[in-house]
């Protein structure tokens, strides 16, 4: 059975487990010497007056000491240095299949922020509260040995301390939850206000957004506040009640030192014991929210890493020519699970340039997603050059990919980076890719031309200019396959030029090409139409061909569609017969 990467991870901590457990041992025993000490001090060197007793039991009690300082640091340090693996080890792991999750719509609660949780659990106060807790156990034992009765309320008290953990967690659990997802959306809604500030301040909407961010922020902070005061109730009752058994603990350790029952030196060490023994208790108390958080985190990963065990190493198919091909493909919506697309088949040959043309929501971004690997079909297939996408790892496929969502994305970076896919950068290949897509020019006008910071920039770069940028993104190192959701959306006359001039670039140089639009113009660098209805193939062809029902050509449609006001996908919509 192959375990993923999550469980890799676990079962490699837990191979440290028994070295943890064993410098837990040392340490508390050493912590016995304290103890040990005193009960010597008392009952035989003040007994016998023996100067060189002293002398050696503190020599001794110091070494024993300064080992457990040692150890102790040891077990610190090799937890905290288990915290940073594992989140060195998953961090990339999760983002990439939070955001693959993200992309094929499905809901997933886990992200970074659950690998810093576990990592905070590993290496805090919690950790070490469950390495001593067994220790527990054994200086209640010894209580026994000092005396019964002083056990019997040692006992006591452990289970008084253990039962307000339990309620601790019983009272806290599904709040804590609550809290967390509530201060968790107030947070990104605050950031999504934010840089949505020049929408919301124009249109007077920020006094009512942030009003009604207030008051959800004001909700969640007042459930974590009951949260906070329901922890600090039930810590501050576990302080109460530990200070209150070490006082019975010496009222009736001195009674029997006065019935003769024992001796002064152990009736010290009793109360001594006593406290360290409910040390972990007491630490597990106050360390129970990131325990939940940890517990939490656990279960989202958990649900998170299913079904993606290691991936065996892939064989390295060759670069493709370019042949996509789709097999009755289908694809569902994630949350309604309603098709959005279905049956969709068609061919297209290197070198051939594909428009996909139709009304608004008959899915031609899905079909996007589709070609370049983002999501996959829920039946059929998308091939490249014979091979399945799937076939390729995602690394590998988006070196043969060119993909320009509707959407186009610049990251915190330089300009450069942005076009080279944040990869070694290639500068031959990076200005061949801004030529092509007509933006060197605008890049050398920039502060620092290529080497412009997006995110101090970011302000200052149009959506015309995104769009362009984001072409020279997609034809970044000549990939095989291009994919362009409405790359002209924004563009102006200029624009519209350079996009042309690269489609005619593309063509010549034998690359495929899907093209998502709403324009006219754009039909005249196609060689083939695809026209999609409510996320089925109306017709596809030749784009003659399929213009012939309009018994129009390109140009025309253009003209017919400005006349009237109505795009392209309209007029043909309209067009063409019902029953297609």
């Amino acid at each position: 059975m192959r375990h993923t990467i999550y469980e890799t991870a676990l079962n490699s901590i837990k191979r440290q487990v028994p070295a943890l457990f064993l410098f837990s041992c040392v340490v508390n025993i050493l912590l016995l010497v304290s103890v040990l000490y005193m009960l010597q001090v008392y009952d035989r060197v003040l007994a016998t007056g023996s100067l060189d007793t002293l002398l050696w039991l503190t020599v001794g009690a110091l070494a024993a000491i300064l080992i457990y300082g040692l150890i102790e640091q040891a077990r610190r340090v090799m937890l905290l240095r288990i915290g940073t693996w594992l989140n060195t080890r998953l961090a990339a792991p999760v983002m990439r299949l939070a955001m693959g999750a993200r992309l094929a719509g499905t809901a997933c609660e886990a992200g970074p922020k659950d690998v810093a949780d576990l990592r905070n659990f590993l290496s805090g106060e919690g950790m070490l509260a469950f390495l001593d807790a067994p220790w527990t156990l054994i200086f209640i034992a010894f209580i026994w040995h000092l005396h019964p009765a002083l056990g019997i309320l040692a006992t006591l008290g452990a289970i008084l301390l253990f039962c307000l953990a339990l309620a601790n967690d019983l009272v806290t659990r599904l709040h804590q939850r609550r809290a967390g997802a509530s201060l968790r959306g107030s947070h990104e809604a605050a950031l999504r206000y934010i840089d949505s500030g020049e929408t919301i301040s124009p249109l007077g909407m920020a006094a009512a957004l942030i009003g009604r961010w207030q008051a959800s922020e004001s909700a969640a902070l007042a459930e974590q506040e009951r949260l906070g005061e329901r922890t600090a109730m039930i810590m501050s009752l576990s302080r109460v009640l530990r200070l209150a058994l070490q006082i019975l603990v010496l009222a009736i350790g001195a009674y029997y030192v006065l019935a003769g029952e024992l001796t002064g030196g152990a009736m010290i060490a009793a109360s001594i014991i006593l406290a360290r023994a409910l040390v972990p208790v007491e630490k597990s108390i106050g360390a129970w929210h990131r325990y939940t958080a940890a517990r939490a985190a656990h279960r989202n990963l958990t649900t998170l890493f299913a079904g993606s065990p290691i991936a065996a190493d892939m064989v390295r198919l060759p670069r493709p020519l370019g042949r996509l091909s789709v097999e009755n493909a289908h694809c569902l919506a994630p949350a309604t699970r309603d098709p959005i697309l279905a049956n969709i088949t068609f061919m297209l040959e290197p070198g051939q340039t594909c428009a996909v043309v139709g009304p608004s929501g008959s899915g031609k971004s899905t079909l996007c997603r589709l070609l370049v690997g983002a999501w996959k079909p829920h039946h059929g297939h998308v091939r490249i050059d014979g091979a399945d996408a799937f076939a390729w790892s995602a690394e590998d496929l988006g070196q043969y990919i060119g993909f320009m969502p509707q959407q186009i994305e610049l990251f915190p970076g330089t300009v450069a980076e942005n076009i080279g896919r944040f990869g070694a950068i290639d500068s031959d290949k990076l200005v061949q890719a801004a030529k092509l897509a007509g933006v060197h020019e605008m890049i050398l006008k920039l502060p620092q031309g290529y080497e412009t910071d997006v995110g101090l920039h970011d302000r200052r770069i149009s959506l015309g200019q995104r769009q362009r940028l984001g072409l020279a993104r997609a034809v970044y190192d000549d990939p095989a396959v291009l994919v362009l959701d409405e790359p002209n959306s924004n563009l102006d006359s200029d624009g519209d030029m350079a996009l042309m001039r690269a489609l005619a670039e593309l063509k010549q140089r034998g690359r495929t090409v899907v093209l998502v639009t709403h324009r006219p113009a754009a039909l005249q660098a196609a060689d083939k139409i695809l026209v999609l209805h409510s996320g089925t193939v109306v017709r596809f062809g030749d784009r003659d061909e399929v213009l012939k029902p309009l018994e129009v050509l390109p140009q025309q449609v253009g003209m017919a569609g400005k006349a009237s006001g109505k795009s392209i996908a309209t007029v043909r919509a309209q067009a063409l017969p019902q029953s297609e």
